[in-house]
């Protein structure tokens, strides 16, 4: 069951439903929390379910339940969490409630974010597109995004673009390419996010500012290099391949 708390107006025409929870290499989590910290935001509804672990988070001595948030923001609607609910069934629920709330409000578009988790990636990662609607693929066809002709896309971020299908709201997922090695050792790839947040400041003509997470893309990098790097030596291979990344 979720359960909605409205806490501000908005209107959800002309306005994309922006979508990033928590997955691999933490994507789709940096990039609509970096929309969130860098626009001019504001909390307009909150979410709650039943399947998400019972326990509340504690910062600076204030205790919270988790849950899914709503920002209205420059460039649309923006909706992020700090996880995802723990099952299939609620994820599916979680999507459908959603959609169905905004719908009453008058959305008519839902960009998602996520991840495309490959062996080897270079400095300039590419983003893929996949969705419910040709006319808005081929829009973000024509930003250097590459079509993402088969797979699978699981959590949220994959499902509520199918959901979208069901109240016949054109959606996209944008994927950008994630190093296996930075998921393997649970850290954020955060220069996979500013790829996507790229993509989507020039299809919603909106320049953001994301030179903070070139340093911290270079700090994970490193690190994550160094971890292989000793992996590797563990093997009697005494030098890692310029290819590795």
């Amino acid at each position: 069951m979720l359960k909605i708390k409205q806490v501000g107006k908005f209107e959800s025409g002309n306005k994309p439903l922006i979508v990033g929870l928590p997955g691999m290499g933490g994507v789709a989590y940096i990039v609509t929390n970096h929309i969130i910290a860098s626009t001019s935001s504001k909390l307009v509804a909150e979410f709650y379910m039943y399947s998400y672990p019972p326990q509340i988070n504690i910062n600076n001595g204030t205790a919270t339940l988790l849950k899914a948030v709503l920002y209205d923001t420059p460039i649309g609607l923006v909706l992020a969490a700090n996880a995802q609910p723990t099952t299939s069934e609620a994820q599916n629920e979680f999507c459908d409630n959603i959609l169905e709330f905004l719908c009453k409000n008058g959305l008519d578009k839902v960009i998602a974010t996520a991840a495309y988790v490959v062996g080897n990636v270079s400095s300039k990662r590419n983003v893929y597109v996949t969705g419910n609607s040709e006319k808005l693929i081929n829009e973000f066809l024509k930003l250097d995004v590459q079509l993402l002709k088969s797979g699978v896309v699981s959590g949220i971020n994959g499902a509520i673009v199918g959901w979208a299908s069901y109240y016949d709201i054109p959606a996209v997922v944008l994927l950008s390419e994630t190093w296996e090695s930075i998921v393997q050792v649970d850290e954020f790839d955060y220069r996979a996010a500013k790829h996507v947040l790229t993509i989507l400041g020039k299809y919603l003509n909106y320049e953001m500012d994301t030179s903070a997470l070139d340093s911290m893309a270079d700090h994970v990098e490193s690190k994550v290099i160094e971890l292989v790097t000793k992996s590797l030596k563990q093997f009697g291979i005494k030098k890692v391949s310029k290819d590795i990344m």
